[in-house]
């Protein structure tokens, strides 16, 4: 019997034994395993409140400035028989731009011209020999010398439009840019037709398209970027179109290049400042991007707070946030994607 007892009782002692060490062991166990929170090594920045520009980036291309060009022309009715230039090639003052050779017309004309002169020189000699004699009138010379003054004048005016020449070569008038050319090799044209539009090579200008709408004006300024690479170019607004393209459905604007040379027909980008407004500034790398949104990480103490804002313009190493935030809060950079909302941080230098 107290063999008995004794048996029961220990292993009552056992079980009791065993259900202790089962839960003092996690608990015992946790302390012993548990690892410190790291903390994160961060530089800061300080937010800044600053007047940012608002601006509008839009897209255009170089062109000729039509108050800076001019037309060559032909001098009379004739047929090209050369072109010298291409569309696009800048062309010296006096250099070959087109060759001419007589329509049959204008040399027809040139001919009826020299007869009429040959003639009023004839008739006026007539005349003068019978006024001597006291044969003719004071009036019939006076007629004669007027006839033969018409006659030479437009003898003179076929001469200067190259009448009379079998071949004639029209030149540049100044040094430009061959922009437009009208005729080719054969075709036959009429007097004052045009032949070819030559643009000062410092003339050009840029054409942007505005949206309607926008708060664009004469006298704003503009960074012009060429697309295919090159520098900026500072100007401004020197006309704003009311009448929207028919195809574009965009409002033109002209802004000069300033002294800047770039080929016709170049695309370039335009940066448009349209008004100011004041803004806070943070480091591009104090913005983190990921899927929860834009946020930056706000250093209090030695916590890390994470604040989540809208992004406003771009201004290349910085960029502009909005959100609960105030000018003078210091936002971790370096580091700042390494970081989660509460993490301890160690301020390092820079």
């Amino acid at each position: 019997m107290n063999r008995g007892l004794l048996l029961y009782v220990g292993l009552a002692v056992v079980v009791i034994a065993a259900v202790a060490g089962l839960i003092l062991w996690p608990h015992g166990g946790g302390e012993a395993d548990a690892e410190p929170h790291p903390t994160a090594q961060v530089t800061v920045a300080t937010l800044q409140s600053e007047t940012l520009q608002d601006v509008v980036s839009v897209f255009g291309v170089v062109q000729a400035d039509a108050a800076s060009s001019i037309t060559v022309a032909a001098p009379k009715a004739a047929i090209v028989s050369r072109v010298f230039v291409r569309s696009g090639q800048t062309v010296a003052s006096g250099e070959a731009l087109v060759e001419l050779a007589n329509a049959p017309g204008s040399e027809q004309a040139y001919r009826q011209a020299a007869d009429a002169v040959g003639f009023a020189q004839g008739d006026l000699a007539r005349v003068q020999r019978l006024y001597e004699e006291r044969l003719a009138a004071s009036d019939q010379l006076a007629t004669a010398k007027k006839t033969l003054a018409d006659a030479q004048a437009a003898l003179t005016t076929q001469q200067k439009q190259g009448a009379g020449q079998k071949l004639q070569v029209l030149r540049a008038p100044r040094a430009g840019i061959v922009t437009t050319i009208s005729s080719a090799v054969g075709d036959h044209v009429a007097q004052d037709a045009p032949m070819l539009v030559l643009a000062r090579a410092d003339g050009a200008a840029v054409k942007l398209g505005l949206e309607p709408g926008g708060h664009f004006a004469v006298g704003q300024a503009v960074t012009l970027k060429p697309v295919f690479g090159g520098p900026p170019i500072a100007s401004r607004i020197a006309m704003v179109g009311r009448a929207a393209d028919q195809t574009t459905k965009t409002l033109d604007a002209i802004v000069p290049l300033n002294g800047a040379t770039l080929p016709i027909g170049a695309s370039v980008q335009g940066e448009v400042v349209t008004a100011s407004h004041q803004g806070l500034v943070a480091p591009r790398g104090a913005v983190v991007f990921d899927e929860t949104g834009a946020h930056v990480f706000v250093v209090v103490g030695d916590k890390a707070q994470r604040v989540f804002v809208s992004v406003g313009l771009d201004h290349g190493d910085a960029i502009e946030i909005k959100g609960p935030l105030s000018a003078g809060a210091r936002v971790a950079v370096d580091g700042a994607y390494e970081l989660q909302d509460g993490m301890p941080v160690k301020v390092r230098a820079k």
